[in-house]
């Protein structure tokens, strides 16, 4: 592989290169693990310590890789990209909310649409970045100006879920640089294409340093409870108040301004820095994952109702109740689950949901 194949990977379509899919593998497991354990994270201070050291990072990074194969052009193949997710979006909105009446005996309610449901925030947030991403590209300082938007975003707090407004802002600057790194060759030298040892050992120290500090913090979430913050939803001032840190709890406007946009600029650049170790140890080599990786929109979407049946059941919950060794128990059931959801009469299966035809909708060009 010479210097610019990786970096130069998402300019065409065919062939794929092996390295972005097994990073999307990588990726798409820490997805269905943390929602596997979501609801039961707070039971244990393993459970969430885990939770924590996922959430930090892995949307950022999925939306980076997101970000690197998207184009800032209007083009009919552009466009049609974009149509099929609204419209997998529409439809799986459609889905969950059939999914919640025939279980739940409740219609859509007065949020259908506008608040995404569960994981569909993701479709809404792409499908936003790829609109906004042709008028940033424009821009002198695109990077410092989604930046801003992100550490801005948390300053009104109208800023919310409705349509993953909040989210779109704050991982934009991720989208941002994933089209800068194929734009200006971030990654074309060979420090990346093919990471020295040292660069794969502080890539490796770097997360195994992260995950032994939540290790070693067994009471961080008496503390702290800064899932709240990763899942970013609130506005400064909220998120003080429903998660202060320690006993720093800001009750007037500006100070939770200043010290909420501190709290964001320090996540997002530690979700930078895991991010970057990520994609550095990553394998580069076709392998059985190779394969996988390129199904990971069937994954993310598949695995929600499957998560949701496991949680209704009450089969989660019986898991974990044997503490340490049931966390373990469904970090190996989300990757049974995501492998499962890879395999191939899965995309022939369920093609029509997930990727559905969009020719009709369309002018000819």
């Amino acid at each position: 592989m010479n210097e610019r194949a990786v970096a130069a990977a998402p300019a065409a379509s065919k062939p794929r290169i092996a390295y972005w899919d097994n990073a999307r593998f990588l990726l798409i497991v820490l997805v269905v693990v943390g929602h596997v354990i979501s609801t039961v994270r707070t039971d244990s201070a393993f459970g969430f310590a885990l939770y924590s050291f996922i959430y930090l990072f892995h949307m950022p990074a999925m939306i980076l890789l997101s970000g690197l194969f998207s184009k800032p052009e209007v083009t009919p193949k552009a466009i049609a990209s974009t149509v099929q997710l609204l419209v997998t979006w529409l439809l799986w909105e459609g889905i969950w909310a059939g999914i919640r009446a025939v279980a739940e005996g409740r219609g859509p309610g007065a949020g259908f649409l506008v608040n995404p449901a569960w994981t569909l925030w993701f479709l809404v947030s792409l499908v936003t970045m790829r609109i906004l991403l042709p008028y940033i590209a424009r821009l002198r300082h695109p990077l410092l100006f989604s930046i801003a938007l992100a550490l801005g975003s948390g300053l009104i707090p109208a800023i919310g879920t409705a349509f993953s407004a909040s989210r779109t802002l704050v991982f934009l600057p991720f989208f941002v640089a994933g089209w800068l790194i194929r734009e200006r060759g971030w990654l074309d030298g060979q420090w990346f294409v093919q990471p020295a040892r040292a660069a794969r050992i502080s890539a490796w120290g770097l997360l195994g340093a992260l995950a032994l500090l939540f290790a070693l913090l067994p009471q961080l979430s008496r503390v702290w409870r800064i899932d709240r913050w990763l899942t970013w939803r609130d506005d400064y001032l909220g998120v003080f108040e429903r998660a202060p840190i320690g006993d720093w709890q800001p009750d007037t406007w500006g100070a939770a301004a200043l010290g909420g946009a501190a709290v964001t600029a320090v996540l997002l650049a530690l979700a930078a820095a895991m991010t970057l170790a990520v994609l550095i140890i990553a394998p580069r080599r076709r392998s059985v994952i190779t394969a996988w990786g390129a199904r990971t929109l069937y994954i993310y979407l598949l695995h929600g109702p499957v998560v949701w049946v496991l949680r209704s059941s009450g089969v989660i919950d019986a898991i974990d109740a044997w503490g340490a060794a049931g966390v373990l128990l469904l970090v190996m059931l989300g990757i049974a689950l995501t492998v499962l959801l890879s395999m191939t009469w899965i995309t022939r299966v369920f093609r029509a949901v997930i990727e559905p035809r969009v020719d009709r909708l369309l002018a000819r060009s």
